[in-house]
């Protein structure tokens, strides 16, 4: 429980109590990512029910916000100016937002936004569980990939192992095994997040060596953002 204690206050806004013990519990319990994921997302998901209900979906954008924060999308904002910039290691270590870090924030924006009213009564998993599949696709990275520098992804990783990684997938593969129940299109979504996380994952070793923070809070927004698009078109 202090590994998903610790989770909830470092990858969420949800005003839980974290301590010292909690966020070492979670550094060493990196499996338990899919169940952060499944946990958010029903707390996105239930207010989201009901702007659904009433015809405004996009307002749930905001609920999305309010429980993971802006940190993730920071992160993709310092990676997509990376991937515009010459200079990409600096551009990831600039605070200002660019021309690159922009486009990124209102395509993931629009996406969302475009996503959330159009779902209707697919609202509620398409978020919980897009949430899993994001939250695997930071697992993936964090276990597979060395980090560019001291940091916040270092000091996460310390304890990383491939162990996590496979504990963290069959979690998700038994949450989305029960989803089927509902629809067995469900199981397509979550592989084809996973391809999206491994190709993802190629890309920035080939460009950067490795990986940081930021890179490691994009991908989650953008599993997220096309975890939902996926279920708009094949659910």
């Amino acid at each position: 429980m202090k590994a998903l204690k610790g989770g909830i206050g470092f990858f969420t806004q949800i005003p839980v109590s974290g301590d010292l013990d909690s966020f070492e519990s979670l550094r060493r319990n990196l499996w338990i990512l899919p169940i952060i994921g499944l946990t958010s997302g029903v707390l996105m998901a239930i207010p989201s029910f009901f702007t659904s209900v009433l015809g405004i979906g996009f307002v749930s954008v905001i609920f999305y916000i309010l429980v993971e924060g802006i940190n993730h999308i920071d992160g993709l904002t310092d990676f997509g100016d990376a991937i515009f910039a010459n200079k990409k290691f600096e551009a990831l270590k600039d605070t200002k937002l660019g021309s690159g870090g922009a486009i990124f924030i209102v395509f993931y924006i629009v996406a969302l936004s475009f996503s959330f009213q159009n779902l209707k009564s697919n609202i509620v998993y398409a978020m919980v569980l897009s949430q899993v599949c994001a939250k695997v696709a930071m697992l993936i990275l964090l276990t597979t990939t060395k980090p560019l520098w001291d940091g916040l992804a270092k000091t996460m990783m310390e304890f990383a192992s491939k162990r996590d990684l496979v504990v963290g997938i069959l979690l998700a593969v038994l949450i989305f095994n029960l989803s089927i129940l509902v629809n067995s299109k469900f199981l397509l979504v979550f592989i084809s997040s996973i391809l999206l996380a491994v190709l993802y994952r190629q890309y920035v070793i080939k460009k950067f060596g490795g990986v940081n923070g930021d890179m490691i809070g994009a991908l989650n927004c953008i599993v997220f953002a096309f975890s939902n698009l996926m279920f708009l078109i094949l659910v």
